[in-house]
């Protein structure tokens, strides 16, 4: 059985398109033309078009009429409309010939008739005594229906039906296996006559395969259809009749236009924009069109461009490299250089390890044994040996005596000055700045109970470069920067004074919180 395809021209308005939805089926399939001997009998064939409404309100028709081209000429689909005989499948409808007009015509015996979503129906054409010539007739079906009470209105659908020579066949088209994994292989096989050129059509190939039955397709990664389509006859009517078949790959490879997604979108690889274009967020999380990660943003190579709207870092922010600005705001501390890595002696408490000196939490901390003795210590790495400008360390309500050591090679050490805290933020000064790698706490007299280190920041000169011509600005109140007095402001306010001999790289500590002690070491 062939299924007939509508042919609507593209132009054709939303409206003019039929309030009926027809499907036409031939058998054989396909069609046969008739032998040219006009001696020899027709070929009979049948025509039978599935009618339904679609919509789920019901569309009033007054008739419809089946338009078959009857004659001699290679567009005729009969040879003789008296010979065929028509049937309707719906009661109280009767269905008839109009010679003149070489029309079927279907009507109900009232002046219309409302047809539901749940009124199909057939319209049977037998007996068709069919054409002599090879070629494409059009079927022509034609209604006069409407919707409420508006007025009757003739729409039209146009089916092409082909006449095929006797010995045509095209058939048993498959795909070997039809589901694969992305990137395998598939195996193409049909039967087919010799009288026509066929073409195997997939994705935005045309293959010409006239002289094959098979062939076999390599590294498919999406889900394809494929189409076999033999042209037989006239060249200038000629019969086309197309076969498809279908292949499924799992977890295929996409190339679409736009995509739009409704829910989740999970990245399992790598997500690449092409060069030149633009990944655009306008919205993501929130009104603010934020974008939010679970850990963390790695770019390796090139930079991060703002624009406009400015950077803003609600935690820390390490710098490896040079920072170069026009104006820098500090609203708590600007720090480059992190340490890398914590160790203790002896090892902290389970639970509360060394790292956790500086994983930037205020609620994660090292401790010490219960009773810390004369030189143990605990100690942060800056990873090489950089210029020092500062120690801060922000103890857990615990107290310590000792000393503020650093050192180069971990082998010779030099003391920076005496440790005593109550349990607050210990910040320590050097000026100018030391060269050192490892900075450690070392307890100097045994004591009773332990200590306690939310974070150990040893901080490295900062490589901050700040524009000092007259246009440039340091902070809110855009005091002038000067070659000799670099300036961080805090929370916005004037910019902190300069130490009368600064490195001219060199960044000042962060302002002394309320709960600070300044140690008194050299």
């Amino acid at each position: 059985m062939t299924v007939v395809i509508q042919t609507q021209d593209p132009a054709t308005a939303a409206d003019d398109e039929p309030l009926l939805s027809y499907q036409i089926t031939t058998m054989p399939s396909p069609l046969k033309a008739s032998p040219g001997n006009p001696e020899v009998p027709e070929e009979i064939g049948e025509v039978v078009i599935s009618v339904s409404r679609q919509s789920g309100t019901p569309a009033d028709v007054e008739w419809i009429r089946v338009k078959v081209p009857a004659g001699t000429m290679s567009p005729d689909l009969a040879t003789d409309l008296n010979k065929i005989s028509p049937r309707i499948s719906l009661t109280d409808w009767t269905v008839r010939l109009d010679s003149a007009a070489k029309e079927f015509v279907c009507a109900p015996t009232g002046s219309h008739a409302p047809i539901g979503p749940d009124t199909g129906f057939t319209i049977q054409l037998s007996d068709i005594p069919i054409n002599r010539k090879v070629g494409t007739a059009p079927v022509t079906v034609t209604e006069s229906a409407r919707t409420g009470t508006t007025a009757f209105k003739e729409r039209k659908a146009i089916f092409n039906l082909g006449k095929f020579p006797a010995d045509f066949y095209l058939r048993n088209f498959l795909c070997e296996p039809s589901i694969i994994q992305n990137g395998g292989d598939v195996k193409l096989t049909w039967e087919r006559s010799a009288n026509a050129t066929y073409e195997l059509l997939y994705g935005d190939l045309n293959r010409d395969v006239t002289n094959r039955t098979a062939l076999d397709i390599e590294g498919i990664k999406s889900d394809t259809t494929f189409y076999l389509r033999g042209t037989t006859g006239d060249p200038s009517n000629p019969v086309v009749r197309i076969l498809s078949t279908h292949l499924t790959v799992i977890k295929p490879d996409l190339d679409i236009g736009n995509l739009i997604v409704n829910g989740t979108v999970l990245a399992k690889g790598d997500v690449t924009i092409a060069p030149g274009k633009q990944l655009a967020v306008p919205k993501v999380v929130g009104n603010g069109g934020h974008i939010d990660v679970g850990s963390s943003i790695h770019q390796s190579s090139g930079g991060i461009s703002v624009n406009s709207g400015g950077l803003t870092v609600e935690g820390s922010a390490t710098i490896s490299d040079g920072l170069t600005a026009t104006s820098v705001t500090a609203r708590n501390s600007l720090t480059a250089g992190f340490p890398t890595a914590a160790s203790a002696f002896p090892e902290g408490m389970a639970g509360f390890t060394a790292d956790m000196m500086l994983d930037d939490r205020d609620d994660t901390y090292y401790q010490s044994r219960l009773t810390p003795k004369a030189n143990d210590w605990a100690m942060v790495d800056l990873g090489a040996i950089r210029p020092l400008t500062g120690v801060e360390i922000r103890f857990n309500g615990s107290i310590v005596a000792g000393r503020l050591e650093t050192s180069t090679d971990q082998t010779n050490w030099t003391s920076r000055g005496t440790l005593t805290t109550t349990g607050g933020v210990y910040r320590h000064p050097i000026n100018p700045a030391a060269e050192a790698r490892y900075v450690r706490v070392l307890v100097t007299v045994g004591q009773l109970f332990p200590y306690s280190i939310r974070q150990f920041l040893a901080i490295p000169r900062a490589a901050l470069t700040v524009d000092v011509d007259p246009g440039g600005t340091l902070g809110s109140n855009q005091p002038t920067a000067s070659a000799d007095a670099t300036a961080v402001t805090n929370n916005g306010g004037p910019p902190a004074q300069a130490d009368t001999h600064p490195s001219p790289t060199e960044a000042p500590l962060p302002p002394t919180d309320a709960d600070a002690q300044d140690g008194t070491g050299t």
